[in-house]
This record gives structure tokens, sequence and C-alpha cells, in this order.
């Protein structure tokens, strides 16, 4: 139950981060000239951080925060899974004969790519890949992500997140698996490259005799960026091709590490759609 509890009480984070309004960009830093002499009178022992005024008012006070939200609001409905590897425990369940213990899976290599939408703002593209023993395995990463710039350009803003895992699952049998990964990421920003410790949890289950599964995972980056990455929805299988779609959340901050002195903050919100193959 630690692992509902960690995901219900980051949930409600987003929540309330994604109630302030957008100024600045995740590892973008902010242009001059846009500070708002009326709001000097912010102090709190002469360092204060608030919420985030709408783009082009912004406050004097030495360390700001702001984060920009896209897409609809997080609701009960949004528990966020992500689309991990398709469900290996299939193959097991077809090779056993009717009545006998469900055999031990050979490794199994997962290729995936899916699609994900944050309304107005942009999107993501995610190519991931992942490779599932009995208990250890590894797992593959890359997310790029094109948003509209900020400053009300035309432009558009490119991130791109990289991490690599190594795996075990502490629970794996032919109904499901669930893993506990440890590794590495990085965030390339428009004007910064973050690299961090990198931690994730994902759970896979079967619905019945359906060819459904429920999957789920979570990721935490906590320095020296802060991003969480969170998604929800349901895999279709068919034969080695599988079908998924769900929700995804984003959230990506800078801690205040470029020279602006500002904490630039963003969360996406959006359905996402995927493709994979197990072999």
């Amino acid at each position: 139950m630690g692992f509902w509890k960690t995901l219900c009480a980051t949930l409600a984070v987003a929540v309330l981060l994604g109630s302030a309004p957008a100024e600045a960009r995740f590892g973008k830093r902010s242009k001059p000239g846009t500070s708002d002499p009326k709001r000097s009178d912010d102090k709190d022992d002469g360092k204060h951080e608030h919420r985030a005024t709408p783009v082009g008012r912004a406050s004097d006070a030495p360390v700001r925060s702001s984060v920009r939200a896209s897409g609809v609001g997080v609701g009960w409905f949004d528990v966020l899974f992500i689309s991990g590897p398709a469900s290996y425990h299939r193959r097991a369940r077809v090779a056993a004969p009717r009545g006998a213990r469900a055999p031990r899976p050979a490794p199994l290599v997962h290729l995936n790519v899916q699609g994900a939408s944050f309304g107005d703002t942009g999107g993501a593209l995610d190519l991931f890949m992942a490779l599932d023993g009995q208990r250890w395995g590894m797992d593959a990463r890359v997310s790029g992500i094109g948003l509209s710039a900020d400053d009300g350009s035309d432009d558009t803003d490119r991130l791109t997140l990289l991490d690599a895992h190594l795996t075990i699952s502490p629970w794996s049998t032919e109904r499901g698996r669930f893993r506990m990964e440890a590794g590495i990421a990085s965030a390339h920003a428009p004007d910064a490259i973050f690299v961090g410790p990198s931690f994730a949890a994902s759970l896979e289950a079967c619905i019945g005799p359906s060819p459904f599964d429920i999957e789920a995972r979570i990721q935490a980056v906590p320095f020296p960026h802060r991003q969480v990455d969170m998604q929800a929805g349901l895999a279709l299988h068919l034969g080695a091709l599988n079908l998924r779609g769900g929700w995804r959340t984003l959230y990506l901050s800078d801690a205040g590490h470029l020279d602006d002195g500002v904490v630039h903050a963003d969360l996406f919100s959006g359905p996402y759609l995927g493709l994979g193959l197990s072999f």
C-alpha cells in the first residue's frame, strides 16, 4: 500500500501546482524587463517565493516560482499509470496445460512507441524498450516534447527527457508483475541540461480472462531538477502486438538552477495512445 499512498500524495501536489498560472518554461531563462515594481512589497526576510503572475507580470522577489499548466484538470479519474512493457504472462498462461501451474516466463523484449497530447500547449512522442526476466531486467526511454513558446511568439520550445533503469520484480506471476526501478535520467531544456538519479515503480495486471491489462508507472527525479512522470491506462494484447491508451501527467521544475534566479516549472496533462511489440 506504500506505493499507492505515495501516488495519491503526488497527485495532490500536482493538483496544487496546476492551479498556478504560467510565467516561464522549465529550463528556459526569463526575458529581462518583465518585472512589475508594484509587487516589490512582497518580502519575507529578504527572500520570498510565491506563485507566478501571468506572462509579462512578474515579481521583483529574488526567487520566483512559476508553474505552467495544460490540459484538463486532475481529478480522481486521472489515476496515473504509465504504459509499461506488454504483458509477459499471457505467453506463460497459453503454454500451461489446463489446471497446471504456469511455467516461469522466458526473458521478453518489449518495444513501444506512444504519443501524448497536452492540449493547445503541445505534445510528446515517446520511444521505450524493456527487457524482462523472471526477477531482473532493464528499461530505457526517450521522450521528445514540443511546446508552444511561452513568450507569445510562434516559436516552439523543445524538451528531451532520457532515462535508463535497472529493474527488479518482487512480484512476478502469470497474473502480473510489479517492478522497482533505479537508474539515471537527463532533461535537455532550451537553456540547460540536467542529469540526476531516477527512481520508478511500475505495475501490470490482468483483468480477469480478458485480453486487457491495467498498466501503471510513476517515475521521479529528486535532484538537481525535479521531475515526476505518471501515466494510467489499459493495454489490449493481440498476440505479440499490444495497443494502449490512457492519461499522462508530467511535472518539471529546474529548482532555480538557471542564472536568472527564477524557479521555472511546467505541469502538462493529457491523453496518450501507444503501440508496442513483445517477443
